[in-house]
């Protein structure tokens, strides 16, 4: 037998403006689950579809039911990263609901470039089946951003019939960047997720009060954060890597639960509180009541008002926890707008900069014009090279400075830039869209693991990730060349951890046009 389950999730979104991220709550919006119910014995195969949130996804499943077991074994096509969500967003899971309106977290998806694999099992004989992006593998409760769905089965398992089931979606925030992938590309090789999983469920916890309701488990998640990130930035996580996160994430979901669990029981406590009078007047007057119907009614009063109280401090408790992620995100507003305006102030100090070089350079004769142009050439390579040294390490050379950019760009054995990276190179393009004279040439580098062709052809491909990355920014194409060297040059022993992360990184030379003229910014 077939039924169709309509789900109502509490939604609330983020709207983008200005590339700041403001809190906007929607209503509630239902959504139909087609539910089935699986016979023992024979395998059935159902399908997957993708939502408009990754149209183009698929998937299928084999479902078998036997000895009071359902067990599902589940391949995902044609996917995209969770992460390519923004904000918080960073894999997928995958849920089952029951008749009754429960949801259970069934497993997460690990990706292997557009596709993945999951075996699990569970009691249900009936239930539907859906994927949805999730900031990490242990939420409760399903988030908004479903990407697939069960359809009809391909083989016959009984006749439709339409049943109508509700269960509350989580009802908080999750930040992101776009609401659908239909225009993101896909990718290739394995997609890790599980550092950034850790740091999202780590601030997840601190946005739910676990600072002041759970210091000690928000402490031991801390702590157990900067491990795996040590270990991870050092390259040694290896096959750990996942184990390492998921103990992160094990923690922050512990000191999370607390924290609003613990919020909720302050907040019970001041409600008892103010209405403790009350309380004590119904106490007083049950135990003096003279007949079983006046104890019964007297009875019911205290019932109610205890119901009262505790909804009342269930809406203290969340409404706390919404003006903490307020709290957090207008930090992270004011932040990032500190951070836009400490750029703007260093884009106009060097316009001012180079307004007063070009009037004080009319004032000079011919003869001096040359020397004029000397000392300009140099204040402003001494000026760019000042800017770039805010962000990351700087160094002359015959051929210009060399802007050079760490390990933190790529993952291991991966092109795709990293957000960090995008962050990173986003400051350095924001000083060189107004540096004048200047064609770039970008060097990737890397240590001696793996065969020589592999490691030139990777940093090739890192090269122009980053070069890619610079255009999209502004800068004209023409004037960036990309190379890879591989391990031909390295700046450090290759004997060590240590050594190999400092050859694996992206250089970026800055090299001064003979005509020291104004470089073109792509339109």
């Amino acid at each position: 037998m077939t039924h169709l389950f309509r789900i109502p999730m509490i939604a609330a979104t983020m709207a983008l403006s200005a590339g700041l991220a403001t809190w906007a709550r929607e209503p509630s919006v239902e959504r139909q689950i087609l539910a089935l119910t699986y016979p023992e014995g024979p395998t059935v195969s159902v399908k997957f579809d993708g939502t408009s949130r990754l149209p183009g996804a698929s998937g299928e499943a084999k479902v078998e039911r036997k000895k009071g077991m359902t067990e599902i074994e589940i391949e995902l096509d044609e996917m995209k990263p969770a992460a390519a969500f923004g904000g918080q967003y960073n894999t997928y899971v995958l849920w089952v609901v029951s008749p009754e309106g429960h949801v259970d977290n069934l497993g997460e998806f690990i990706l292997q470039g557009n596709r993945s694999k999951l075996n699990v099992s569970t009691a249900l004989e009936t239930f539907g089946m859906f994927v949805t992006a999730e900031p990490h593998f242990l939420t409760s409760l399903p988030s908004r951003f479903v990407v697939l769905e069960n359809s009809r089965p391909t083989t016959n398992v009984g006749s439709p019939k339409d049943s109508f089931l509700e269960y509350q979606g989580f009802d908080g925030v999750y930040e992101f960047e776009r609401e659908s992938l239909a225009d993101v590309a896909e990718v290739k090789g394995e997609m890790r997720s599980h550092i950034e999983s850790a740091r999202t469920a780590v601030e997840l916890a601190e946005r739910a009060g676990a600072e002041k309701f759970a210091a000690d488990e928000l402490s031991k998640a801390r702590a157990a954060l900067k491990t795996a990130e040590d270990r991870y930035a050092s390259g040694t996580s290896g096959p750990n890597e996942m184990l390492l996160a998921h103990e992160v994430i094990r923690l922050a979901v512990d000191a999370e639960e607390n924290a609003r669990e613990r919020a909720f029981d302050a907040a019970l406590a001041r409600e008892r509180r103010a209405s403790s009078d009350r309380i004590s007047e119904l106490k007083s007057a049950m135990a003096a009541a003279q007949s079983e119907a006046e104890r019964n009614r007297l009875t019911a009063e205290k019932k109610a008002l205890d119901a009262e109280i505790e909804a009342r401090a269930r809406a203290d408790a969340e409404r706390e926890a919404a003006e903490a992620a307020r709290r957090a995100a207008e930090a992270e507003r004011r932040a990032h707008a500190a951070e836009e305006e400490r750029i703007a102030a260093e884009h106009a100090k060097l316009s001012a900069e180079r307004a007063r070089t070009e009037a004080e350079r009319g004032r000079l004769t011919a003869e001096d014009e040359a020397a004029e142009a000397r000392l300009e050439r140099e204040n402003a390579r001494a000026q760019l090279r000042e800017a770039m040294a805010r962000f990351t390490a700087v160094r002359e050379s015959a051929r210009g400075l060399i802007v050079s950019l760490p390990n933190i760009l790529f993952e291991t054995d991966q092109a795709r830039l990293k957000p960090e990276g995008r962050e990173a190179l986003a400051k350095i393009s924001g000083v060189l869209l107004i540096a004048e004279g200047y064609t770039l040439s970008v060097e990737g580098h890397t240590d001696e693991i793996g065969s020589a062709d592999y490691n030139l052809d990777l940093s090739e491909k890192r090269a122009a990730s980053v070069r890619d990355y610079l255009v999209a920014q502004g800068l004209a194409r023409e004037s960036i060349s990309v190379n890879g060297l591989g391990e031909t040059q390295p700046i450090a022993s290759n004997e060590t951890p240590v050594g190999r992360q400092e050859n694996r990184r992206v250089e970026i030379v800055v090299i001064e046009t003979p005509d020291f003229g104004t470089r073109p910014t792509s339109q």
